[in-house]
C-alpha cells in the first residue's frame, strides 16, 4: 500500500471516530436521550448501534425534519463505515471509495450540524 493510501486510510478512519463522536453527543441531548457506546469501542459495538439509532429516531418527539436529520447522519456514517470497510479489506485499493466515505461523512456532519442548532434553540 502506498503513503498516499495509507494516509487517506487514515483520514477517512479519522473522520468516521470524529462524525460518530459528535453524533454521540447530538444523541444525548435528543428529546429522549439516546446512548451510543462511546470510549474504546469496535465497530461491531458501534454499527449496531447507529442501526438501532434509525429505528429509535421514528419515536422521537420533534419535528419530521429534524427525525430526518437524525436518520439521515445515521445513514451517511453507516455508508461511510461500507465505504471504510472495503477501502481497507479489498485487495485493489480505490480511490472512489476513500472519496465515497469522506462525503458520506460531509452529509453526515452537516446533518448533525443542522440538528445541533435546532436542539441548541431548544433549550
Amino acid at each position: 500500500m502506498s503513503d498516499f493510501e495509507e494516509l487517506a486510510n487514515r483520514k477517512v478512519a479519522a473522520h468516521l471516530s470524529a462524525t460518530y463522536s459528535a453524533m454521540a453527543a447530538v444523541c444525548l441531548a435528543l428529546p429522549l436521550p439516546v446512548t451510543l457506546p462511546t470510549g474504546t469501542v469496535s465497530n461491531l459495538e458501534v454499527v449496531p448501534a447507529v442501526r438501532r439509532l434509525m429505528e429509535l429516531t421514528l419515536d422521537q418527539p420533534m419535528p419530521e425534519t429534524m427525525k430526518a436529520h437524525v436518520f439521515a447522519a445515521a445513514a451517511f456514517w453507516l455508508g461511510a463505515m461500507d465505504c471504510y470497510s472495503l477501502l481497507i479489506r479489498e485487495e485493489e485499493w480505490q480511490v472512489s471509495r476513500a472519496h465515497s466515505a469522506a462525503a458520506n461523512l460531509l452529509m453526515a456532519d452537516g446533518h448533525l450540524e443542522d440538528l445541533a442548532a435546532w436542539l441548541g434553540d431548544q433549550e
